[in-house]
């Protein structure tokens, strides 16, 4: 009996710091794996240029048709959700589209696999850079949507700040989909139109729960009730723990 005990105190410690080590090992890859994500994406003047212009398009379209004379506040911040969450919605799209397309060309996605990188690990990188990206994204173009259509006037610095979190907070569960649907799609002909098709339907429920979030804040500067703001919560970390446990499968194929 004394045995036993003594074994196992003696097990407990190593174990502790294999788990400590095996952690470890997983954020340095992902960490290597954001930053060079990251850099990648910020390095190709191209893909910023075209998913900058392509969201102040958006704002610009919705603006002249509706402006100079705009509607009431009410019928403004539900204009002003609208045209955000369509501008980060395709913008988005792009992005993802654009992330794996990289990976896949010269087979650049088996390289990284072959030094060992666990699929889990190369989704959650997926996951944050183009979350990072996105939302970077979310802070220059909202303020000059807000201009456009004569809200940024009635918007103070809170409401600007939970606004832009509500959009992170969908950008983060249309990001878990996104990723996982991306890294399928990519492989096919016409991978872009095919992810449009297939992701949308998908992220509806955050697209309605971001979008009535972004209403109540434009219009009442909080969150009525909470059901939307539950909403979004709940589907983001459901679809980012339900695309994790299936990002081996996907990956590997």
């Amino acid at each position: 009996m004394k045995i036993v005990v003594k074994h196992s105190f003696k097990l407990q410690p190593k174990a502790l710091v294999l788990s400590l080590t095996k952690n470890m090992k997983a954020l340095r890859q992902i960490g290597s794996l954001i930053h060079k994500d990251l850099a990648l994406q910020f390095r190709s003047k191209e893909t910023l240029a075209l998913i900058f212009v392509f969201s102040v398009l958006v704002v610009l379209i919705f603006a002249f048709a509706f402006g100079p004379i705009f509607p009431e506040k009410v019928e403004r911040g539900k204009l002003t959700a609208s045209v955000l969450w369509a501008a980060f919605i395709f913008a988005g799209i792009i992005t993802l589209n654009r992330s794996f397309a990289v990976e896949r060309s010269n087979g650049a996605l088996h390289g990284i696999r072959l030094t060992g990188v666990d699929a889990s690990n190369l989704y959650l990188s997926k996951v944050v850079s183009n979350l990072v990206f996105l939302s970077l994204l979310e802070v220059v173009i909202t303020p000059i949507a807000l201009q456009f259509l004569d809200l940024l006037d009635m918007v103070t610095v809170t409401m600007l700040l939970k606004l832009l979190g509500v959009l992170s907070l969908g950008t983060l569960g249309f990001c878990a989909v996104g990723v996982l649907l991306a890294g399928m799609s990519t492989s096919a002909n016409g991978g872009e139109s095919l992810l449009s098709v297939i992701l949308l339907p998908l992220v509806f429920p955050i697209i309605m729960g971001g979008a009535k979030c972004t209403v109540s804040l434009l219009v009442t500067g909080g969150l009525d009730g909470g059901f939307w703001l539950k909403l979004l919560v709940g589907c983001s970390l459901v679809f980012l723990a339900s695309a994790y446990l299936l990002a081996d499968a996907v990956i590997e194929e």
